[in-house]
């Protein structure tokens, strides 16, 4: 994929972010969950009203990788209070890093990454964390390639379902 691009987001990216985090979240899981569980998720999580309001929170940043001009992925990353986990202090989490389907392999979801890291070392943060799907294979071996190792697990609730995300980390220097 030729023309990647990484930006920052703001408040007039809402419905982008809405739509393509519907997609791409539809795209990765709804092979695997009922639909009245995706449908749940969604009309809670990824709509215009719900991504401003993450928009606007404090210590949250959300960036866009757009390939040749057309949303393709995006990320949210969270330092301080924003992160959705305490064992974590000083340290950055990204929360969502998702790529649509048609544009995984491409260099794109690596953008992202690479654009975590930055804003983690350029905030003098002492590593980085996430949560991924236990069965998300792909996902966890993209990390890995980045020096992620899981060290824990915690729960994610899909609708109705309580499922089991693995925690990855990476000391940063």
């Amino acid at each position: 994929m030729k023309n990647i691009t990484c930006r920052a987001c703001t408040a007039a990216d809402a419905a982008t972010l809405a739509a393509l985090g519907a997609q791409t979240f539809c795209e990765t899981f709804e092979h695997c969950n009922t639909s009245e569980d995706m449908r749940q998720y969604i009309s809670e999580n990824f709509t215009p009203a719900a991504l401003a309001r993450e928009l606007a929170m404090p210590q949250s940043e959300f960036y866009l990788a757009e390939s040749a001009g057309r949303p393709a992925a995006y990320m949210k990353l969270n330092f301080g209070a924003a992160q959705t986990e305490p064992h974590f202090p000083g340290c950055a989490e990204v929360q969502r890093l998702y790529v649509l389907a048609e544009c995984k392999r491409t260099g794109i979801g690596r953008a992202l990454m690479e654009t975590a890291l930055r804003r983690a070392r350029e905030e003098n943060a002492a590593g980085i964390w996430l949560g991924v799907w236990e069965h998300n294979y792909p996902a966890q071996a993209f990390y890995k390639t980045f020096g992620f190792s899981q060290v824990g697990a915690h729960t994610f609730v899909l609708g109705q379902d309580v499922q089991t995300d693995l925690i990855f980390y990476k000391k940063l220097p």
